[in-house]
């Protein structure tokens, strides 16, 4: 069975929410895929937080419109003419619209269905925080002119305690060093691309390292209300597991045309690269252990989260499995000062830059990596992964809105010069207690 087939065998049935019942039917054919190249196997139970949409429909002036509703939204029925429509350009850009309103938001981008869940509270927070209170839909762009004047908005959805179930793949390698290759198997709609194609990759997949070969659950939803809401089946495994793999890859939104995200360090090994790790991939749980990760995953697909993520059968992955098992087959360097180069292109006092050097001459490389963080941008809904991210964060809250993970949403609502100045202070304190924290820690690791 070549791998489109494999990927039509998982997608058959259907949308695939961590804890559904049919999650143990998806494993166990990924467990058969695994069995056909003798690979050992181990099955990692979950608890997650499965949601599902039981029943829905708005009906506007007496017209009942296509519609789905975005997870984890909370069940309504409710007439009113107190709504939103809102376009978007991007599906990542919904939870900077939605955290802003306290009425019902009705999404569309295009004349494809998409999903992304929706957040209250903070966001980059990795805490379980209150769940939405108002729910959240979307239309296809062709049945936006249906909603209008009162509207019944009727949603019946759950929320379940359930288990999800991460498998794993060990074969054994020619070093003591191991390589973590990682995919998910839950999905949106037919996660063809996102993420199937990289499940069905995992075992053709072969190392002179011990490799691990990973498919998590989880990775679109699970949490327990935590604004990180993503991967959080990969947080939990790499928090409960001691691993220290020389590197980690995932595989993630996959075309024929990927990028390659790239902790510093290994850049040699990948053209077209891009310097910096993906913080919408499982490889960002193994980042923060220090452990250098590389994403291979299509920013730029367009049906990303859609309807539409269906593989063509014409579709090649073949030099994308060369290309890895090429690179798996090599003896890998790390080139720690790239790390370096990075750390000093970035907005950081010269002692904080001054103590990174050191710590790369003494061999710290993987300790600093554990200081990589996310900063998320609000007005655009974009995030980046950076060295050093609260001080980052902090100098771009001068500018623009910003979410600091785990830290602090900072946004400057100032009318007045003298809450400008006021404001600037804050912000200046902020960095002068930060960079004590950071110096504080960085001495600690000599």
């Amino acid at each position: 069975m070549n791998l489109t087939n494999k990927v039509k065998e998982l997608s058959k049935y259907g949308e695939l929410i961590a804890g559904d019942k049919k999650e143990k039917f998806v494993v166990d054919k990924i467990k058969a895929y695994f069995e056909e190249k003798k690979i050992d196997i181990y099955i990692y139970p979950q608890e997650v937080l499965n949601w599902k949409e039981n029943e829905i429909e708005i009906e506007c002036d007496g017209k009942k419109i296509d519609a789905i509703s975005f997870p984890y939204s909370p069940s309504i029925d409710i007439e009113t003419n107190d709504y939103k429509v809102i376009k978007v350009n991007n599906i990542l850009e919904v939870n900077k619209y939605y955290k802003n309103t306290d009425v019902i938001s009705i999404f569309t981008m295009d004349d494809y269905f998409r999903k992304i869940v929706i957040k209250d509270g903070k966001l980059l927070s990795h805490l379980p925080q209150k769940p939405p209170s108002i729910p959240a839909f979307y239309v296809r762009s062709r049945d936006v002119n249906k909603i209008h004047g009162k509207c019944r908005f009727y949603l019946k959805t759950s929320f379940t305690p359930s288990i999800g179930y991460t498998i794993e793949g060990i074969i054994p390698g020619k070093t003591n060093e191991s390589i973590y290759v990682t995919a998910h198997h839950d999905h949106w709609f037919s996660g063809e691309h996102d993420n199937l194609i990289s499940v069905v990759i995992l075992p053709e997949l072969s190392s002179k390292y011990e490799l691990h070969l990973v498919s998590f659950t989880a990775e679109e939803s699970g949490c327990y209300f935590s604004s990180f809401s993503w991967a959080c089946g990969s947080h939990a495994f790499v928090r409960e597991s001691n691993i220290s793999p020389l590197i980690t890859i995932s595989l993630d939104n996959l075309t024929t045309n990927p990028q390659y995200f790239v902790t510093p360090g290994l850049l040699k090994y990948f053209e077209n690269n891009i310097s910096s790790p993906s913080p919408y991939t499982d490889s960002y749980n193994f980042l923060k252990l220090g452990i250098p990760t590389i994403s291979v995953s299509d920013i730029n697909y367009y049906y990303y989260h859609s309807e539409r993520d269906i593989i063509d059968e014409k579709e090649n992955f073949d030099e994308i499995i060369h290309k890895l098992n090429k690179f798996l087959a090599t003896d890998i360097q790390i080139n720690k000062y790239e790390l370096i180069n990075n750390i000093f292109n970035l907005p950081l006092p010269i002692e904080i830059k001054t103590l990174a050097f050191n710590l790369i001459e003494k061999g710290k490389y993987n300790e600093l990596l554990k200081f990589y963080g996310s900063v998320l941008e609000l007005n655009s809904g974009l995030m980046e992964a950076c060295e050093f991210y609260k001080l980052v964060g902090l100098k771009k809250a001068y500018s623009t809105a910003i979410a600091i993970e785990d830290f602090d949403e900072i946004k400057n609502n100032c009318e007045s010069s003298e809450c400008q100045e006021l404001f600037d202070k804050y912000l200046s304190y902020l960095q002068r207690e930060t960079t004590k924290e950071y110096i504080k820690v960085l001495k600690n690791l000599f």
